[in-house]
C-alpha cells in the first residue's frame, strides 16, 4: 500500500491555506515538551481506531509524529479503511523543526 508523503513546508502551506488538516498522533506528553505551531488537531496512534469518525473523508489530512514512522502506521491504517486522502508528514516533528516550521 502506497502513502504519499508531504514536505514541511509544503505541508505548513497547505495547513495555513486551508486545504489540509493536520492530525498529531504523538502522545499527549510529546506534545506538551515540543508541538506543532499550527492549528492541529491531536489523535494519538492509539486511539486513531476508536476515533476514527473524527478524521473526515471530505478533507486532505496531513498526519505527523516524532519522526513520520507512527504517523505512516495511522496512514496505511486509515487507507486500509477507506481515506483516500491521506498524506505522511515527511521526518514528523524533527523534520519539522529542521525545516524552520514554526512550533510551541
Amino acid at each position: 500500500m502506497n502513502v504519499e508523503e508531504i514536505t514541511p513546508k509544503d505541508a505548513l502551506s497547505a495547513v495555513n491555506s486551508g486545504s489540509h488538516i493536520f492530525v498529531d498522533v504523538r502522545e499527549a506528553y510529546e506534545l506538551d515538551e515540543l508541538s506543532y505551531g499550527i492549528d492541529h488537531t491531536h489523535i494519538p496512534l492509539g486511539e486513531i481506531e476508536i476515533r476514527m469518525s473524527e478524521f473526515p473523508k471530505d478533507k486532505n489530512i496531513i498526519i505527523g509524529c516524532r519522526s513520520g514512522k507512527r504517523s505512516m502506521n495511522a496512514c496505511m491504517f486509515l487507507k486500509m479503511n477507506g481515506y483516500t486522502n491521506i498524506q505522511n508528514l515527511e521526518g514528523g516533528i524533527i523534520g519539522w523543526t529542521e525545516n524552520g516550521c514554526p512550533t510551541k
